[in-house]
């Protein structure tokens, strides 16, 4: 066999190759996207009964990402955005890899997509992680629930029991009830004369 059709034959394994890896990346995708539609529906009802009891509770959907703000009183709220990261890759968080999969598989089988969520009270980084299977398995680490998981079928219960979780938690942040633990960065009576926060940040569950 000459170098061209060598060279053909071993092209063709790796489009074949390729072909199946975007395929099951794109089955990811997929399910994630299935994963925070229920997600964020159930987060919307929650928030409905939420209101219903008398707290302040927003959600919007500003540019594909999904917003939710809870006020426990006055000047006392929180808020979280949760959003779907396009795509998919190998997932190395040991907290968060499906159970019959290991840190050595590197098939695209063991791939996870990622719904991520960011609060202004947790900084820059996101503070709440789920990884979202192809087979529909997901798992959760963060701040408002950790060591969580389920099933993207899971009965609407269910799920909106999870979803209380995260809401409850939220509530828990907006009325600063063992949401945040002082600090040790200086605050002077200026800053309390000027009305700046106080020195507080928020306690990570371990």
């Amino acid at each position: 066999m000459g170098f061209e059709e060598s060279a053909l034959s071993r092209l063709r394994r790796y489009r074949e190759e390729a072909d199946a890896s975007l395929e099951l990346i794109r089955e990811v995708e997929m399910m994630a996207h299935r994963f925070s539609g229920r997600l964020f529906a159930g987060l919307e009802y929650t928030a409905a009964l939420g209101r219903q009891v008398g707290f302040e509770i927003e959600t919007a959907y500003p540019g594909g990402a999904f917003d939710l703000r809870a006020g426990a009183g006055p000047d006392r709220e929180a808020g979280v955005s949760f959003g779907v990261v396009p795509g998919a890759a190998a997932e190395t968080d040991e907290d968060l890899m499906h159970e019959e999969l290991s840190r050595y598989i590197p098939e695209p089988s063991g791939y996870s997509g990622r719904i991520l969520g960011w609060s202004a009270e947790a900084g820059d980084a996101p503070c709440q992680i789920f990884a979202v299977y192809r087979d529909g398995v997901w798992k959760a680490r963060g701040l408002f629930v950790t060591r969580a998981r389920g099933r993207v079928d899971d009965p609407d219960d269910v799920l909106n029991g999870f979803c209380l979780r995260i809401l409850g938690r939220l509530i828990d942040l907006a009325s600063l009830c063992g949401g945040r633990r002082w600090t040790d960065e200086p605050y002077s009576l200026r800053d309390l004369l000027e009305g700046r926060r106080a020195p507080a940040a928020l306690r990570w569950p371990r």
